[in-house]
Order: structure tokens, then sequence, then C-alpha cells
């Protein structure tokens, strides 16, 4: 039953990293073009951002899974190795997941970053402390690990 929760909660989030790096990365898509002169109001806006969840989303989250089935697993080991606070371990994996992953893409595409919202270096970060909020989410739903007491 344990293994049942973790996964759920490894899939809640993946979809908090999925929805909410679709929305910043929709907002810094905005931002660029109203910095070109384009008139952007609100309803555009948001249907960008529901075109972008629906189209980009889940693709993104895929992607996202796969980096996230490696670095969770790697932060529980890092948590029961190091005396470092449980969140932050789990925050800075989630962080270094998105960013590593970013890199890769960019890398495997011919230098072209997909996700257009990451091509700044402020897009970029705001990913990544997207990241680091899934692995904050991760390590608040799941209970920490027992520590086993000398008889």
């Amino acid at each position: 039953m344990a293994f049942v929760r973790v996964f759920l909660v490894y899939l809640v989030s993946v979809v908090v990293m999925a929805a909410l790096g679709v929305i910043a990365q929709s907002l810094f898509v905005l931002a660029g073009l109203s910095g070109v002169g384009a008139d952007i109001n609100l309803t555009p806006a948001l249907s960008m951002m529901v075109d972008d969840l629906m189209g980009l989303a889940p693709i993104y989250a895929v992607i996202i899974a796969l980096g996230f089935l490696i670095a969770l697993p790697v932060a529980a080991l890092v948590g029961r190795l190091l005396p470092l606070p449980r969140g932050l371990v789990f925050a800075v994996a989630g962080a270094v997941c998105i960013a590593v992953m970013l890199t890769l893409m960019k890398e495997v595409f011919f230098g072209v970053q997909l996700i257009a919202g990451a091509r700044s270096l402020a897009g970029f970060c705001a990913q990544a402390l997207v990241g680091g909020l899934a692995g904050l989410v991760f390590v608040t739903l799941t209970p920490a690990p027992r520590t086993s007491k000398p008889a």
C-alpha cells in the first residue's frame, strides 16, 4: 500500500510541475510578445494558457515523469546519507532535474530550447523553481522514512 501512495504522490508531483511549468512558460512567452509591442489582453492570454495546457502539458509531463523517476529516488538516497532537511533535498532534486532536463532537451534538438518560455535565463530559472516546488509537493505528501532505533 505504501508503494501505491508514493506512486500516486509521484504522479501528483509530475502534474504540478507540468501544469505550473506550462503556465510559467506561457507567461514568459506572453511577456516576450508584449515586449515587442504585441497588444496582449486577458482573453487571448488565458486562451493561450489553456491551449498550452492542453497541447504542451501532456508531452512535458512525460518528459518530467522520466526525469522525476531518476531524481526522486536519488533524493531519497541522498536524504538517508546526509543529515539535511528532507524538504531541501527533494526541492533541490526537483530543481536540478528540470534544469538538467531543459539543458539536455536543448542539446538534443540542435541548440533550440523547445520550451519557449525557458529560453531566457529568467524563464529557465522559473522552470527550475517550479521543479523545486514539485519536489516540495512530493516530500510534503509522502511520509518521512522510519529511522531504526537500536535495541
